[in-house]
């Protein structure tokens, strides 16, 4: 039996009685009415090319009433569990962490939030040595789709996505303005969970640091060499032999502008919903999932890495300043709606002025994150795992090429945004 099919078997006759039983899954929602679990099915879910640390299985479950036979209620599930590998790598990657977190976003700050029909529907999660289970709604029932591609989100699921990070960060900028102790003791919970561990010399730090040199390197040979200086090529050299510590550093909460984050905000987790009858492709709706990097730091990490991670040149050129008002507006209208105020007595640093000045800063997490990240997205890897087994020369050798001359041509002109957006706001790197 190999290792899909032990999961499996373990969700369909461990995990998914133990919820019945313990009353997780019931007939009813509230009602200790005894249910029987009458059918349980589980696939393993395909990841089309998403680039997932967990992995993801659906369940279809059906309940039957122990007091009223003709009763039933049928679940749809999502299961993620941690994948099978070494004690180091689980450490390393530190799943307990993650799994935490995003129970905490999902028992804690969501209900806080007080709209948790926007989320995926939270079940059950469990942490044990080398294991942990979470389990969620499946929202593709729902109509819930992932985008139709894998980068470079068209304009109109930008706007979207946009206008939804701005909701959450509005919200919770709210809930800091209205009641800061509830707000402290939430974020007082939050483990690290992306830089609490030494990665060292694992392969992935390798990938970090050949990243930048690619871009570059692709920069020189662009249509935008002549625009950035070669000072400023050397200063992001030097700043990016250390991109572990270039992220480690970003993520430090610094006030006012700190607020809960996302953590992981990029087209990987995010789902749309497509419910324009007269136009199909054109989506409606957006919902965000997958809270494992959970954090408390500038919001702009969220937007940087978003808007660096899912959207390309040709959507940035164009339209980043609508993109940007587009966030920024619905973060004003979400944080004066519920503290009851108006946009002209916030303080300052909610202005449009302060987060544009406030993600210059921040620019460069979203290139640290993308030099690397995006060869993924761009190619998928089929076992990131495999990586470990690597020699130095192929990872390196891999990094500079994988995703082909598309990703070198993004690459490039982030470089040249970068430039362009320190220039504007003195930004120095160092």
């Amino acid at each position: 039996m190999n290792d899909t099919a032990k999961t499996i078997n373990y969700i369909e006759t461990e995990l998914i009685p133990a919820m019945v039983k313990r009353r997780v899954l019931t007939i009813a929602d509230g009602e200790d009415d005894g249910a029987l679990l009458d059918y349980v099915d589980v696939k393993a879910l395909q990841p089309d090319g998403t680039f997932m640390l967990t992995v993801l299985f659906k369940a279809k479950v059906t309940l039957r009433s122990q007091k009223d036979g003709t009763k039933t209620r049928e679940y749809h599930l999502a299961v993620k569990v941690t994948p099978p590998c070494s004690e180091e790598m689980y450490m390393s990657c530190q799943f307990d962490t993650l799994f935490e977190n995003e129970t905490i976003a999902y028992t804690e700050i969501i209900p806080t939030l007080g709209k948790a029909h926007l989320y995926p529907r939270y079940h059950y999660s469990h942490r044990k040595p080398r294991e942990a289970v979470m389990v969620l709604g499946d929202f593709s029932v729902d109509g819930w789709k992932m985008a139709p591609v894998i980068v470079n989100l068209p304009l109109d699921h930008c706007l979207l996505a946009a206008r939804e990070l701005g909701r959450f960060h509005g919200e919770c900028y709210a809930l800091k303005e209205k009641n800061r102790s509830s707000f402290d003791s939430i974020i007082g919970k939050f483990k690290e969970s992306r830089f609490g561990a030494d990665i060292g010399e694992m392969s992935w730090m390798e990938v970090m640091k050949t990243g930048p040199k690619r871009a570059i390197k692709v920069l020189r040979e662009s249509p935008f060499k002549d625009a950035v200086p070669e000072d400023y090529l050397q200063k992001l050299a030097k700043v990016m032999e250390d991109p572990w510590g270039v992220q480690k550093r970003s993520v430090i909460p610094k006030e006012p502008l700190a607020v809960i984050c996302h953590g992981d905000y990029l087209r990987n987790n995010i789902a749309f919903k497509y419910a324009d009858k007269m136009d199909p492709a054109k989506p409606t709706n957006v919902m965000m999932f997958d809270f494992q990097t959970l954090r408390y730091a500038s919001p702009m990490i969220d937007f940087s890495v978003f808007i660096a991670n899912s959207t390309g040149y040709d959507v940035r050129e164009k339209h980043f300043e609508t993109i940007f008002q587009a966030y920024h507006g619905e973060l004003v209208r979400t944080l004066c709606s519920i503290i009851q105020t108006n946009p002209n007595d916030l303080p300052q640093y909610y202005s449009y002025d302060s987060f544009r000045r406030e993600y210059a800063r921040y620019i460069l997490y979203g290139f640290a994150i993308a030099s690397s990240f995006l060869m993924i997205l761009h190619e998928p890897v089929e076992d990131t795992f495999a990586m470990e087994n690597m020699a130095k020369e192929e990872i390196i050798e891999d990094t500079m090429k994988r995703g082909g001359p598309s990703l070198d041509k993004e690459l490039a002109a982030m470089v040249y945004e970068m430039y362009e957006l320190h220039e504007q706001y003195g930004i120095v790197l160092e």
